[in-house]
């Protein structure tokens, strides 16, 4: 059973147990003032981030694919993790001028939970870590907190839709209110929309240095 999902998890996303880590950041770090600054300025010295906000911008899609596959590894896999320990890690060929692509890998392991998987969701991934990590990003001048939920949403809905495809626990978590996500401004259903394919916000990637267009969902 462990290789196969090991397999799973390797071959279709950008998951790896180990590799040859030219940086590593987990969630968790993310929280600590002085791991910012040093993220935010190497984003900006190394992969093209123009501002601390596009750096934040960019750092929170990264985010919302890490999100997007412990979600994954919970509902196919019955893997349950502890999203601050999931770690980002930058290799020497996965990341260039034209923005940060990090590999990502946390632990592996099937268990068993007395929370559901929506609570697990709203309680575990955006109340303790997701709500709170977009709050400090928000503080960084250009960048809001509308625009950064959706980076995150765009691969909620992704994993649940493609390859879950699983829309019936997708609109349950459209349908819980927003403060259980300990927000005003529900942080997925906000951006549901009659045109599916555009996003609401620009997530900034254009303004990156050494990008060639704009990404293809983007409104401007």
């Amino acid at each position: 059973m462990q290789s196969i999902l090991t397999k799973d998890m390797a071959s279709n996303f950008r998951w790896h147990m180990d590799e040859d880590a030219l940086h590593t950041l987990t969630l968790n770090q993310l929280f600590d003032s002085e791991v910012r600054e040093h993220h935010f300025s190497r984003l900006m010295s190394e992969y093209g981030s123009p501002s601390r906000g596009h750096a934040a911008s960019m750092t929170t899609k990264r985010i919302g694919y890490m999100a997007a596959l412990i979600i994954y590894a919970r509902i196919k896999h019955n893997v349950l993790t502890n999203p601050k320990e999931c770690r980002f890690i930058t290799i020497a060929d996965e990341s260039s001028k034209a923005g940060w692509l990090p590999v990502y890998s946390f632990p592996l392991k099937e268990t068993a939970s007395s929370e559901t998987v929506l609570e697990w969701i709203v309680k575990e991934l955006y109340c303790a870590t997701l709500v709170p990590l977009v709050n400090l990003f928000a503080k960084e001048k250009g960048i809001s907190r509308v625009v950064l939920f959706e980076n995150i949403f765009t691969y909620i809905k992704w994993i649940f839709l493609t390859h879950l495809q699983d829309p019936a626990t997708f609109q349950q978590l459209l349908d819980i209110p927003a403060v259980e996500f300990g927000t005003k401004q529900h942080p997925l259903s906000l951006y549901v929309s009659s045109d599916e394919g555009t996003r609401k916000t620009c997530c900034l990637y254009y303004q990156t240095a050494g990008a060639i267009k704009a990404c293809k969902t983007c409104p401007l």
